[in-house]
């Protein structure tokens, strides 16, 4: 394998697109080629960056000189394409959720794991500054036992209107499928593993088909508990605060951290540079996928949790549709 891992990109659309220009950037990772449902309206772009660029995944899978695939389409052709890049024995960087089952999301994972496949998830506010600062905030024991946490991460989903994600089979529980499952990674990558849930998904204002106003109360493994929100009929905000019996400390953005102990200042540190959409923290995940496949530095969201997070997002679906508590254990 060369120095760099050659990578296709599936699915060049607005996301797709950032993840090539993240890319640019990138140390241990090169993206070759392109593959898109509708080549003509991105070929200029492609020829201005030297990619290949076709609508055929089968082909760009059979060809020797692409190591990875970076799958960047719709939900619901996730599972497919995980096992189609597993039989073709490519590493995968998949785009969140990574199935919209649990039980798709084992069998992807089995079936790599079989291939000798390294995987990654496109979870990039796990690279935050803020992230990695409230993390190391943990690991010192900064906030004592930890009792809660919060989480709300709302946009305005007018763009959707009228396109792929528009439709209950692609955003099932309105903006989780899109913006709660950052959420939902965020808990488990400060809080462990979540043992029980009730959600609620209602339509108080929507634009789209789906719904827009999302809520899920959790129970962690630890004993803490936990609340989500997502809205999709509202401006940005991503906000995360975890409190504990010595203090709370919040994200905001992927740029911003204010701390509040129980004794001592109230601290509110800003991170330039790292202002949404952040390609530096998509950057800096795509070069860890890249060290996982060369040098077996393993990605920072394990496989157990990509499964962990899958099922959280189906049990979401779940006690939303039915009104029930799931029980995760």
């Amino acid at each position: 394998m060369a120095d760099k891992v050659k990578t296709a990109i599936l699915g060049f659309g607005r996301w797709g697109m950032l993840l090539h220009k993240a890319s640019l950037d990138c140390r241990h990772l090169e993206v070759t080629h392109a593959v898109t449902r509708s080549p003509h309206k991105v070929h200029e772009y492609c020829q201005e960056h030297s990619l290949k660029l076709g609508d055929d995944l089968d082909h760009m899978l059979g060809t020797s000189a692409v190591d990875a695939l970076v799958i960047a389409t719709p939900h619901s052709q996730h599972y497919d394409q995980l096992i189609a890049a597993a039989h073709a024995n490519k590493h995968v960087y998949c785009e969140k959720p990574f199935t919209l089952s649990g039980d798709q999301a084992s069998a992807a994972l089995i079936e790599l794991s079989r291939a000798g496949c390294k995987v990654a998830i496109g979870h990039n506010r796990r690279f935050a500054p803020n992230t990695l600062a409230l993390r190391n905030m943990i690991q010192i024991g900064w906030f004592g036992d930890l009792v809660h946490i919060d989480g709300v991460f709302n946009a305005s989903m007018d763009q959707a209107k009228g396109r792929w994600r528009d439709s209950l089979e692609e955003s099932p529980a309105g903006g989780m499928t899109s913006l709660g499952i950052h959420v939902v990674d965020m808990f488990i990558n400060l809080m462990g593993r979540v043992t029980e849930l009730s959600a609620r998904s209602v339509r108080v204002a929507p634009h789209c088909s789906f719904d827009d106003n999302t809520t899920a109360s959790m129970v962690f493994a630890n004993g803490a508990r936990g609340h989500l929100t997502t809205l999709t009929s509202t401006a940005m905000r991503w906000q995360v605060t975890l409190y504990g019996t010595k203090g709370w400390a919040e994200l905001r953005d992927l740029d911003t951290l204010m701390i509040n102990p129980v004794e001592g200042a109230h601290e509110t540190i800003h991170y330039p540079g790292f202002e949404y959409p952040a390609l530096a923290t998509m950057t800096a995940a795509l070069d860890a996928f890249a060290l996982d496949i060369t040098k077996d530095e393993h990605f920072p969201v394990r496989p157990d949790e990509i499964e962990h997070a899958t099922r959280i997002l189906e049990a979401i679906i779940q006690s939303a549709q039915y009104g029930n508590s799931v029980d995760l254990r």
